[in-house]
């Protein structure tokens, strides 16, 4: 009986000892958290993997006609332009005073040109009307003169009463006269239109010269507009809005031929010392690797060529690289 406690209190004891130790013996055995180590390039092998920054091969530049400051860009990175698209706007202050002086000018020699037309129009009608006037009173003065001359040969010989033929004469005396004046306003008239019709001429070439000098302005401001050289995407803008901008300075690159391509990429020293053009690559974008080829080594970095079944929008984006040796 005794030896059944010592053994059961042994036991006891063992069970309590296991139950403190237990903590202790997970605590130990719980597995510590590795961080994990960063794996340099491979390039003793037979290849290597490496990522770059996805760029065109071909670029055309949008540069400034004019100086001046960047007004407005239209279109941001990475936008897709077609050719002649309107990108962005400079503003150069001292062409745009010129077209609004060149305009203000224009706008007067129109008005001129608008009112001496009104005159013309007036003075043309004035001689239609004296004109018939004067045939009028050339008629009257045709009729009268023949009964003057019949009555002045009754009168003659006593056939025709004094009076009679002093009336007929004074009528006759008032038509050569009135006849008289009508062929003067007549001729006055057609002065005055024929003056008119020079002063017209003179202001519609001054208008016309007035115009050519609006429409030049107009064609330097035009200058300041900033258009695509052709179908692409916006691939960089080289100046901030704001910016004073010289004379052929390039301000935007577009890019062009998507589907012809480059990866730029900078391994390390003892990578790039391994590394030369013409060697096989596969770039990998998004879907399956494409074949290419390394183009050219430039100092710090390694320029690989690729052709893409399709265009490829998003420039600068990652790319990776296989190279084969």
């Amino acid at each position: 009986m005794r030896k059944s406690g010592l053994i059961a209190g042994s036991a006891i004891v063992a069970v309590a000892a296991i139950g403190l130790l237990t903590p202790w013996v997970v605590h130990r055995l719980r597995p510590v958290p590795v961080k994990p180590v960063a794996v340099p390039a491979i390039f003793d092998g037979l290849e290597i993997t490496l990522v770059g920054a996805l760029q065109p091969q071909t670029t055309e530049q949008v540069n400034a006609a004019v100086a001046g400051i960047l007004d407005i860009w239209f279109v941001d990175v990475g936008a897709e332009v077609y050719k002649d698209q309107l990108v962005g706007r400079i503003r150069n202050a001292a062409l745009d005073v010129a077209v609004e002086s060149a305009q203000a000018v224009a706008d007067r020699a129109e008005v001129r040109v608008g009112e001496i037309d009104a005159r013309v129009l007036g003075a043309k009608l004035e001689v239609s009307r004296t004109d018939a006037d004067k045939v009028r009173a050339r008629n009257e003065l045709d009729r009268i003169e023949k009964l003057y001359q019949r009555y002045k040969n009754l009168y003659a010989v006593g056939a025709l009463p004094r009076l009679t033929f002093e009336r007929t004469e004074a009528e006759y005396t008032f038509a050569k006269t009135e006849a008289v004046n009508r062929d003067a306003e007549s001729k006055d008239a057609k002065y005055r239109s024929a003056a008119l019709d020079r002063d017209s001429e003179e202001a519609k070439r001054a208008l016309t010269e007035k115009a050519a000098a609006l429409a030049k302005a107009k064609e330097a401001i035009a200058e300041c507009e900033l258009h695509s050289p052709g179908d692409g995407v916006v691939f960089t803008r080289d100046i901030h809005q704001s910016d004073r901008v010289e004379v052929k300075l390039s301000v935007m690159t577009i890019a062009t031929e998507l589907t012809k391509l480059a990866v730029v990429l900078t391994p390390e020293p003892r990578v790039l010392a391994r590394i030369r053009a013409g060697l096989h690559a596969f770039v990998r974008v998004s879907g399956p690797a494409v074949p290419g080829e390394v183009h050219e080594v430039r100092g710090s970095e390694v320029i690989v060529y690729f052709t893409s079944p399709e265009p490829i929008m998003k420039l600068g984006t990652a790319a990776q690289v296989r190279i084969v040796f």
